[in-house]
């Protein structure tokens, strides 16, 4: 099955480049996903949780970064799952791409799935796969907004909006304790 999605973060395509190539700084913002291993540049051990109402289920996976092209802010993920219990496995390869989109970066992602075992019959219909993966990619994306912010203050990048809101604020202050 396929899917896509897309999601904009707030910076230039060369800065969101860096950021989502560093892959131990990029996993903890995916929902359930956690970096077990970094075995070399571009290959990775790692486990995802997903929930499906009351069921678990944890998928301990390998995940190959290839072609991947700085210039062209393009890529792409091929990972294998298998899920920890033995019901099943997924295969994914996901082809990503950046480009400037109003100001800050548009991200697109296009995965192919393959589902096999107890974990296909979990996850039926197509809609539903994609639905979850939706969602999972739109937390993605606010968690990773969230720390690329938090690198940003981190290294005293701070808006004009934010300086001038301390600014106010403080001039409230002085004010109220001058009275």
């Amino acid at each position: 099955m396929r899917i896509q999605n897309q999601f904009d973060v707030p910076v230039a395509p060369p800065d969101a480049w860096a950021f989502l190539m560093n892959i131990p700084a990029t996993v903890p913002c995916f929902p359930g996903a956690e970096l077990v291993e970094q075995v070399d540049e571009n290959n990775y051990k790692g486990r995802i949780t997903v929930k499906l109402g009351p069921l678990a289920m944890i998928f301990n996976g390998k995940l190959r970064l290839e072609n991947a092209d700085a210039a062209a802010h393009a890529g792409t993920v091929n990972a294998t799952w298998t899920e920890a219990k033995g019901r099943g496995n997924a295969t994914t390869v996901t082809r990503f791409t950046m480009h400037e989109h109003e100001g800050g970066t548009r991200v697109a992602l296009d995965t192919d799935v393959q589902l096999a075992g107890q974990v296909a019959q979990y996850g039926r219909g197509a809609g539903m796969i994609a639905d979850i993966s939706s969602q999972l990619i739109s937390k993605f994306a606010d968690n990773l907004r969230a720390r690329l912010n938090e690198t940003a203050m981190e290294h005293g990048e701070i808006s004009g909006l934010s300086l001038a809101s301390r600014a106010l604020l403080n001039r409230f202050k002085r004010s109220a304790d001058s009275k």
